[in-house]
């Protein structure tokens, strides 16, 4: 178990977390390809950003989290808001769904062309 996820800015990852309502320290993010989840991460009240060069900040900010319990259950409560835990089964779903869909619409159109 964890209190916190202090990781880079993987979208997976914060997913993941967001999933778990686990605040996320982020240290790092690739440039341009991960750099608006540290945004979201941040805006979303879950998490925040301190460059991984600079872990003094980092262990600052965490054991800021760690000494608030309230702070961290706000932080906790909005990266559950920002989760979708369930989220491969609902995709999984829609497929299934469209793919039904597709299915019967294939089988009209086979039914008439025999008529």
């Amino acid at each position: 178990a964890a209190d916190i996820l202090i990781s880079k800015a993987g979208p997976g990852t914060i997913s993941e977390a967001a999933a778990l309502s686990l605040p996320v320290m982020l240290t790092s993010y690739l440039p341009g390809q991960e750099e608006g989840n540290v945004d979201y991460v941040v805006d979303g009240g879950f998490g925040a950003f301190c460059q991984d060069t600079d872990p003094q900040a980092v262990g600052e900010e965490v054991a800021q989290w760690l000494n608030d319990e309230g702070k961290l259950k706000a932080m906790s409560i909005a990266a559950k808001a920002k989760g979708a835990p369930h989220a491969a089964r609902d995709i999984v779903q829609m497929i299934g769904d469209s793919t039904l869909k597709w299915r019967e619409h294939n089988e009209h159109v086979a039914q008439a062309q025999h008529y």
